[in-house]
């Protein structure tokens, strides 16, 4: 039996430790004080950074093999996406088999490393970093945000598509009409010039309007946005209407994104869109510090150390793009 063959427990524990720490600390849900338990469990033994960074490579080679799966086998499993995974059981799955794992990886990826199943069947998609311009249908030009993923819809008579997650903006000329889809809701751009910014993340949906009107339908009712005005839904529709500054909402479409007294864990989430890995805050109250500026988004490390020298603080990296920011 070769060295390499040889059986070792401890080993096997301590990858199975490494890669739940990948899929928590990746996870969007992780504590300052879970950040600083990662902290003292890769300073232990550097076995654990390396097991760390070898289950980082194995994820990284699950979301390869994905982009080349047939998804329809998959898709058989929608019901259990919609059922949702406890926290017990995604981590119970993530350590596995690995075939156990691609499913999970392909389903339900944690967040930050790779794009879900459903972004990756999109008719459009943008990886980390990656902006890019389609051109849909006649007269309609979109173009796509970091990690955003648009699908076209059958509806009669109209071009219709699907923001699935992320950003666009949206530039159509007469005589097209445009029906976009995102959460709950529909964006309809009638007939004429006009430009529109969406943005769908998590669920949560921001609608403005940069250049000439789009109307708002929603279960719950309906709405008119006019250049300059900007709405926001998820499940509720609260119809409130308020004035948006357009160089700042779509700044991104220039590399840049621009805040203004936002709370810093705001800032660092939509910095964790163009990065790979992912950058935890330690403190609680740190999350809340009021952060202006405007940071690079074709260089994410850059716009960190500018965060971490504006505001003072320290910044601790860790395999497989992890940092705590504090």
């Amino acid at each position: 039996m070769d060295a390499d063959d040889t059986p070792h427990p401890h080993r096997d524990a301590v990858e199975r430790q490494a890669q739940a720490w990948l899929v928590r600390l990746t996870s969007g849900e992780a504590t300052a004080a879970e950040g600083e338990q990662f902290s003292r469990w890769c300073a232990e033994d550097p076995a654990h950074a390396q097991a760390f960074a070898r289950a980082r490579r194995q994820w990284e080679r699950i979301a390869q093999a994905g982009r080349v799966m047939d998804p329809a086998p998959l898709q058989r499993t929608a019901a259990d996406q919609r059922r949702g995974w406890t926290r017990r059981a995604f981590l119970g799955a993530a350590v596995a088999a690995p075939a156990s794992l691609a499913v999970v990886a392909a389903l339900h990826p944690p967040l930050g490393l790779w794009p879900s199943l459903p972004a990756i069947a999109a008719d459009f998609h943008t990886g980390t970093g990656e902006r890019r311009r389609v051109e849909p249908v006649p007269y309609v030009q979109i173009q796509m945000d970091t990690r955003t993923s648009l699908r076209r819809r059958s509806e009669a008579g109209d071009a219709a598509l699907e923001l699935l997650e992320g950003q666009v903006v949206i530039d159509t000329a007469a005589p097209a009409r445009l029906m976009l889809f995102a959460g709950p809701g529909k964006v309809v751009a009638d007939a004429g010039n006009s430009q529109l910014d969406v943005r769908c993340i998590d669920g949560q949906v921001r609608v403005t309007c940069l250049r000439g009107g789009a109307r708002i339908e929603h279960p719950q009712g309906r709405m008119q946005l006019q250049a300059g005005q900007q709405t926001r839904f998820d499940e509720q529709m609260s119809g409130v209407v308020s004035d948006a500054v357009a160089a700042e909402v779509s700044a991104w479409t220039d590399g840049m994104l621009v805040f203004r007294r936002a709370p810093l864990a705001d800032v660092v989430s939509e910095i964790n869109r163009y990065r790979r890995g992912r950058v935890l805050l330690r403190g609680e109250r740190l999350a809340l510090e009021p952060v202006s500026g405007r940071f690079g988004i074709d260089d994410p490390e850059a716009a960190l150390e500018q965060l971490r020298l504006s505001l003072s603080l320290g910044l601790r990296r860790y395999p497989g793009g992890i940092a705590v920011l504090g």
